[in-house]
């Protein structure tokens, strides 16, 4: 029986990462030819295996094709799948200050995303919002933050980067995850602050009703606002 390989996956990842950021780095335009399978493999020391791993990934994610007798060209990459791959994810981390940065982090992506949001929502998706404005009311006036109230709260927030009609923006509902996935763990709220966020939610949800964006802004500066200062 062979040796197995450790850490094939983290050594691919890593791998790719790197192969990634050479190919910002190089200028190669697309249809310009990177690479070769053998090559990297030859190049950075590893199995052949763990250079196709490699390469599949940066081809899945469209930034190299791959061509039969060509080898490896510079793709057009997607950017929604990019952002999936290399947003950071603070909230898997173990830093003392994580919670501090995914709040800034989300105080930014948050407020910044009005002025796309207001005038591009739907009317379904301003029911919804006003929906789930309701749903956390009824949750945390009686359970306080609990874990199914946060999960509307989620769900609440990631609707507004929806609205904006931007796959990248809605796409850093991540952010968001990670932000309540640390709160919850790390600053467990009093019940005084489901009061006041009960309070937001259906300011924000009659505001947007109203396709009023300074006043949308004005409350989720005040709401996220609170989030900074934990």
């Amino acid at each position: 029986m062979s040796k197995r390989e450790p850490n094939t996956y983290t050594l691919a990842n890593l791998l790719a990462d790197r192969m990634h950021a050479d190919i910002v780095a190089s200028g190669l335009q697309e249809n310009e030819f990177f690479t070769t399978g053998d090559q990297v493999a030859k190049d950075n020391g590893v199995s052949r295996s763990i250079a196709r791993e490699s390469l599949g990934q940066l081809c899945a994610l469209g930034v190299l094709k791959s061509r039969q007798r060509k080898g490896l060209l510079v793709g057009r990459p997607d950017p929604v799948k990019l952002m999936s791959r290399w947003v950071p994810c603070y909230g898997r981390g173990t830093q003392g200050n994580e919670l501090s940065l995914l709040a800034e982090l989300r105080y930014v992506l948050e407020v910044g995303s009005v002025d796309l949001a207001v005038p591009h929502a739907s009317e379904e998706q301003i029911k919804r919002l006003s929906t789930l404005a309701d749903q956390f009311e009824y949750i945390a006036s009686e359970f306080g933050h609990n874990p199914e109230a946060d999960q509307i709260d989620l769900v609440f927030h990631t609707l507004i980067l929806e609205m904006t009609g931007n796959e990248l923006i809605s796409g850093m509902h991540r952010v968001l995850a990670d932000y309540f996935l640390v709160s919850s763990r790390e600053a467990p709220k009093p019940n005084e602050d489901s009061v006041s966020a009960i309070r937001a939610h259906h300011m924000i949800a009659d505001a947007f009703a109203r396709r009023d964006a300074e006043m949308v802004r004005s409350v989720l500066r005040s709401h996220l606002r609170r989030t900074l200062d934990e």
